[in-house]
């Protein structure tokens, strides 16, 4: 650590891989980790602020958040951001008026509407004027073309995450989205910009919710794209390794991608922090 854990008092907690164990994206169908629940009800209770990011974006943030709730946890919809929400808020943003065409369900198209963008129809004549990929169950062949055909001719593209694999405690699985949109670059030459983990895109939208100082900052998570995301954000990097990452995988990591400390889970940080949690206003042993 380059500072004292009870220095902390804001955090970024991930979900997959680290406050749920589970098969897939945004903790769905999954069982809290250990000590995970009373972990954020801690932190909750001592007056520290929090929000839980995902890099899930089938689903609205508030489809996922209910889930959390039913598993015990206390996350209310407005702090639980997605990769999905994330990209919403950079294209609304960035590309007012503009035609966005989304592929993706609505994760993406829930936080787009809600933010005044309607999606483009994939069969307008029309290209579009931003493409944007995130996670479906399915995608069909008129879209693809249709953002194919728009990157092709210069349109912005972007998609919400770009990792391989997803992991979630439960052995790993392809990561859809990330295939799309890459095959959409690899067609039309082009390479999509990044709105979710780690980009410098989601650091400036969660540093604006937190509303503290980065050295007040940890972000928590079992990947390497947290550690790169509290980079970008100035602030600690606190890896658990109860997901994608083993110790092994550490050795030989570059400067960027090494966590400022490790811990099992987040169970252990949770031992390490009671003694300073349970003595702020508040907070009953």
């Amino acid at each position: 650590m380059t500072g004292p854990l009870h220095a902390i008092d804001a955090w970024v907690l991930d979900v997959d891989g680290c406050l749920m164990r589970t098969a897939h994206a945004g903790g769905a169908g999954g069982t809290p980790m250990p000590d995970a629940v009373p972990f954020v009800s801690a932190l909750k209770a001592a007056g520290h602020e929090v929000v839980v990011c995902t890099n899930a974006s089938e689903q609205p943030p508030g489809t996922y958040a209910e889930h959390l709730r039913a598993q015990g946890f206390d996350i209310d919809d407005d702090h639980l951001v997605t990769a999905g929400s994330a990209a919403a808020d950079f294209i609304a943003r960035e590309h007012p008026g503009a035609r966005v065409l989304v592929l993706g369900g609505e994760g993406l198209r829930d936080p787009l509407r809600r933010l005044g963008v309607t999606p483009a129809d994939p069969g307008d004549r029309d290209l579009a004027d931003v493409v944007v990929v995130g996670a479906a169950r399915s995608y069909g062949t008129g879209e693809l073309n249709a953002a194919g055909l728009a990157v092709d001719a210069g349109a912005a593209f972007y998609t919400t995450v770009d990792v391989r694999w997803f992991h979630g405690g439960l052995g790993k699985s392809i990561c859809v989205s990330a295939a799309i949109a890459n095959a959409i670059g690899w067609v039309a030459g082009a390479e999509p910009r990044v709105l979710g983990k780690p980009s410098p895109a989601l650091a400036a939208t969660l540093a604006l919710r937190l509303g503290r100082p980065p050295g007040r900052v940890a972000v928590v998570g079992d990947a390497l794209v947290e550690v790169r995301l509290a980079r970008h954000m100035g602030a600690h990097a606190l890896l658990v390794l109860s997901g994608a990452t083993t110790p092994e995988r550490l050795d030989g990591v570059s400067q960027e991608e090494r966590p400022d400390a490790a811990y099992a889970d987040v169970a252990e940080l949770y031992r390490l922090l009671t003694p300073h949690l349970t003595q702020s206003e508040g907070v009953t042993a």
